[in-house]
């Protein structure tokens, strides 16, 4: 006999093997937070569309509060407007980072993440609009040297293996050391300033703009792990002066969002001191622990998208879920035992967050299928050790 599963047990819709959200296959839906995503957030993206300014935003809170899905729901919404917000979003997770790193360990992983086919095409095109690649970009804003890297990437045939020089740009835009013949192929001095890597982005954000007529949003998820570099001082002023860069007025190129998973005073200094805040404004936003209110509001958004509801009263009508004890509005739970799940959470605020409450509704209804039951109760909460 096979194993059981939650899917089956509790009439879950094909696709769906738990109550888990998916932070990419459900971009599109808002189970919690829904004033603050809907009204304030992506308010704040069509307000700074309407002024004809990128998108700089700073989003906070708790580990598993659903910053992640925040920004995926963002990049949905974005894409889903195109015709009144042009905008491209590139999304990455920020990577280990000592007290010394400096910002192009974010510059290189967002090159990577466009490609050098994109680049290439990019650059191409560009040249088309200018007679002068190299010189249109520096007349732009772009220093020289990083307009000369970027002018490299023409020696490139779009659709074929790209030469070394073409190779060794990439590597000088992302701030590595070029040695051997490399370090003599006409590149300026090592990226390795504020100024410089905050150039990079400039140039790359021209060329979407020039081109593809949209605004390059960069989005860097996990930006808690900035807070190392406030233990050095160098590396600190270097990554608040390239955030200042970033998010001054003067920069009405491109767009920048962080995710930083962590509560307001413990933010890291190179990303949330006060010259900072004075350039995000009311851009910045904290998405917090859910009150029992949300709980129970998001355990419905849960019922209501996961769960195939007239697969749930076909047992009913069946008797294999009591009447008595069935509420729609309450399931997968009785309505004491929803109440003392929500309960539960009011009393453990620390853990009352999208990806905990989640994580211990599977558990719950693990135990309550181990235990033939259909639905969960307070006895089922009580075996679960809540």
């Amino acid at each position: 006999m096979a194993a059981q599963r939650l899917q089956n047990w509790f009439c879950l819709k094909v696709g769906r093997d738990n109550f888990k959200p998916h932070n990419v296959k459900d971009k599109n839906l808002t189970f919690c937070h829904q004033h603050l995503l809907t009204d304030e957030i992506l308010g704040s993206i069509e307000r700074r569309f309407a002024g004809n300014e990128p998108v700089k935003m700073l989003l906070y809170g708790d580990w598993g509060v659903g910053k992640t899905h925040a920004i995926n729901h963002i990049c949905w919404w974005l894409d889903e407007h195109k015709d009144d917000y042009a905008a491209r979003t590139i999304v990455i997770e920020i990577g280990d980072i000592t007290k010394s790193t400096r910002f192009d360990v974010i510059v290189g992983p967002f090159i990577d993440a466009i490609g050098l086919p994109e680049l290439t095409e990019l650059i191409h095109a560009y040249l088309k609009q200018h007679q002068n690649a190299i010189k249109a970009l520096e007349d732009s804003g772009v220093a020289a040297p990083v307009a000369g890297a970027l002018g490299k990437l023409l020696l490139a045939v779009p659709g074929q293996a790209p030469p070394p020089m073409v190779l060794h740009a990439v590597d000088y835009l992302k701030g590595r050391k070029l040695s051997g013949a490399a370090a003599s192929m006409g590149f300026g001095p090592q990226l390795n300033g504020s100024g410089d890597f905050y150039n990079v982005l400039l140039g790359i954000g021209e060329l979407y703009r020039a081109v593809r007529g949209v605004r390059l949003i960069f989005i860097a998820d996990e930006a808690a792990k900035v807070e190392s570099v406030d233990a050095d001082d160098s590396a600190r002023a270097h990554w608040v002066n390239v955030n200042k860069l970033i998010f001054d007025d003067t920069n009405n190129t491109f767009g920048f969002i962080y995710t930083i998973s962590g509560r307001r005073r413990d933010l890291p200094q190179a990303l949330f001191e006060p010259q900072l805040q004075n350039r995000l404004g009311e851009n910045v936003f904290e998405m917090k622990n859910l009150i029992p209110a949300d709980v129970g509001g998001f355990l419905k958004s849960l019922a209501e998208e996961f769960v195939d509801k007239s697969a749930v009263e076909a047992l009913v009508a069946s008797g294999d879920i009591a009447a008595a004890e069935y509420n729609w509005n309450s399931y997968p739970f009785t309505d004491a035992g929803r109440h003392d799940f929500i309960d539960f959470f009011s009393r453990a605020q620390e853990d009352s967050k999208p990806r905990d409450i989640s994580s211990k509704l599977n558990d719950v209804a693990f135990v309550a299928m181990k235990s033939g039951k259909r639905l969960i109760d307070p006895d089922v909460l009580r075996a679960a050790k809540m």
